[in-house]
């Protein structure tokens, strides 16, 4: 038993290890001057010598409670050996303010559901996948078992989670974001979509704001990259509101709360001045 657990360990570390910049050089040092492993742990120990970079610098070069972090690149195939794929560098949120109101309404179980659900999501936007054991043993420090238990609650609620684990199944899943407003369109309060899906009232009441921001300027004529440019958010997340949308069209229900926000938002926001910066965004893009 204790042999087990040791191999597990070690396997563990391996799989840790992989994912670290150090790591990441010597692949491409070996694969590129094809050289043995001990000749790429060389150049890698003359560099820090000759180069010295000092931590506290790179930690003042990341924004207050979020980590930078390489994970596998969302394209690699599962199965293939985590050293041989390809790493990409994601910068996650770990700490944000909305946080401590999370935790006192629902919980330290949900604050980690929470955080949880948000890097994951992070990391897909930039193209790459956590792993639960990124998850576990990286960022939010407890049990494989309980990563696997808090993305089980989260993909039973609807929710896309995409984690290297789940790669088949990211596509069809929806995320957090057009969740919460598919919500909130069937007439739940912000209050009690932020209890189901773990998050913050004022994270809930700014995504229904910008969602409404985009069914405005689209009404307007705006292309999905002018409304990015405009609201900056990502062209991505611009489409899949104008999906929602689309799909709540024939839904009485849907269209009247919808049209109560949009009026309510038309009448605090200028029309010259959307469409004068769409074009300069168009301009630019």
């Amino acid at each position: 038993m204790m042999r087990t657990m040791a191999v597990k360990e070690s396997l563990r570390r391996g799989r840790m290890e992989a994912k670290t910049r150090d790591a990441m050089f010597r692949a491409r040092i070996e694969q590129g001057a094809k050289c043995a492993p001990f000749v790429s742990a060389a150049i890698l120990q003359t560099l820090k010598d000759v180069y010295p970079v000092d931590a506290d610098d790179l930690a003042a070069q990341v924004e207050l409670g979020r980590v930078r972090m390489l994970v596998v690149a969302a394209h690699e195939p599962s199965g293939k050996k985590l050293g041989e794929c390809q790493k990409v560098s994601v910068l996650l949120t770990l700490d944000q303010p909305d946080d401590d109101d999370v935790r006192v309404h629902q919980g330290v179980t949900g604050l980690r559901r929470a955080r949880l659900l948000r890097m994951t999501v992070e990391a897909f936007e930039q193209g790459g996948l956590l792993t639960h054991e990124d998850l576990a043993s990286r960022l939010l420090n407890c049990g494989l078992r309980t990563i696997v238990r808090d993305v089980e609650q989260l993909r039973g609620a609807g929710l896309a989670v995409p984690t290297r684990g789940q790669q088949q199944d990211i596509g069809p899943g929806q995320t957090h974001r057009v969740q919460a407003v598919k919500l909130f369109l069937k007439g739940l309060e912000p209050r009690e979509i932020a209890r189901r899906l773990y998050h913050s009232l004022s994270a809930i009441e700014n995504y229904v704001t910008t969602f409404s921001r985009v069914v405005l300027l689209a009404s307007r004529g705006h292309v999905d990259d002018e409304i990015a440019f405009v609201l900056k958010r990502s062209a991505t997340l611009v489409r899949a509101y104008r999906e929602l949308h689309s799909e709540s069209a024939n839904d009485r229900g849907c269209q009247r709360r919808l049209q109560e926000l949009t009026q309510k938002l038309s009448g605090s926001t200028p029309p010259n001045t959307t469409r004068n910066a769409a074009e300069k965004g168009g301009a630019r893009s």
